[in-house]
């Protein structure tokens, strides 16, 4: 299946990411920026039918996984990148994955992530492996609730909006089921 990305680059998210903690006053650790955007990859994509919200992959490394391009080009300092606009569904996203994971500290996400069935099987076939995008979506999609995983509805708050009378309303987009 061919995918098109809704975002240009991984950096769109990971900058975000990045700067919705320095808001917070927190510094957002490279190993939890990782996990953060796996489990934004992840739920997006079980969210949104199977769409990628950035142009990453993931491998299975031994904390958990990483985005081997940020990785490498992230591994001194923050590089100089233009980032490109994006439209304000997605912008929600990001935010409800940063309230939704934020909180968690470095090894408690990486504890949760680890007993998760994508992650699980890269690390299987060994170090390094492509934690698959499609085992990703079907894994995130079909999860329940529990302690560390929240279902893919729990993770997008809803957003606020005005009624016709001016009062407040609490919004999520309208998903329709998907037909086998």
């Amino acid at each position: 299946m061919k995918q098109k990305p809704v975002l240009y680059s991984v950096f769109d998210v990971a900058f975000r990411l990045i700067d919705h903690a320095l808001n917070d006053n927190e510094y957002l650790q490279p190993q939890k920026l990782h996990r953060l955007l796996y489990l934004a990859q992840g739920y997006f994509g079980a969210s949104y039918h199977g769409a990628m919200l950035m142009p990453a992959l993931f491998v299975a490394e031994e904390a958990g996984p990483i985005e081997p391009n940020l990785y490498v080009l992230m591994e001194e300092t923050r590089p100089d990148v233009r980032l490109k606009s994006i439209n304000d569904k997605t912008k929600h996203f990001i935010e409800s994955v940063w309230r939704q994971f934020g909180h968690h500290s470095v090894d408690h996400l990486n504890a949760s992530i680890r007993n998760h069935a994508p992650y699980q099987d890269a690390w299987r076939a060994g170090p390094g492996t492509l934690i698959s995008f499609d085992e990703m979506v079907t894994f995130y999609t079909a999860v329940r609730k529990t302690a560390t995983t929240p279902e893919a509805e729990d993770v997008v708050r809803p957003r606020v909006m005005r009624s016709h009378k001016g009062k407040p309303v609490a919004t999520t987009d309208w998903r329709p089921r998907r037909l086998k």
